[in-house]
């Protein structure tokens, strides 16, 4: 079932799990047709599509993920599907060494500044967390 935000048992669960290697975050992103900032947004009443919005809060959490070690592998619009079905927009990949350096990355000081680009421009998500053991053709331990 798609989503906005994770659970608190869900977040709990990421955050203690003992697994301390590195992660792949695989987004599954819808967004609104158009954007909705709140009205103390400087952005309020803009004639933008969600995706818009939503791109303004990815190129920031790219930043912020650098900066503390993680990068954003692909993002890119949805083409169509080849096996299944569904209506999502597009797919970001995140990678980070490991789930301490995903939180600080939740934890950056310019986060809730870049966080209501999310909140305008994404309808909902699914999040899935990975642990991969093939990167950039290397196979990881």
């Amino acid at each position: 079932m798609p989503a906005f935000q994770p659970t608190g048992d869900q977040f709990r669960a990421f955050r203690d799990d003992p697994y301390d290697g590195p992660i792949a975050q695989v987004n599954i992103l819808k967004f609104r047709v158009k954007a909705e900032y709140r009205p103390d947004d400087p952005e309020y009443g803009a004639d933008e599509p969600g995706s818009v919005a939503y791109q303004r809060y990815a190129d920031a959490f790219g930043v912020a993920a650098a900066e503390v070690g993680g990068k954003c592998l692909v993002m890119g619009e949805m083409e169509r599907y080849f096996i299944g079905n569904g209506d999502w927009d597009a797919v970001m990949v995140m990678f980070f060494p490991d789930r301490k350096t995903f939180i600080a990355t939740l934890n950056h000081p310019d986060y809730k500044a870049m966080h209501r680009h999310r909140d305008a421009g994404l309808l909902c998500q699914e999040l899935l967390t990975t642990r991969p053991y093939r990167a950039d053709g290397v196979v990881l331990p």
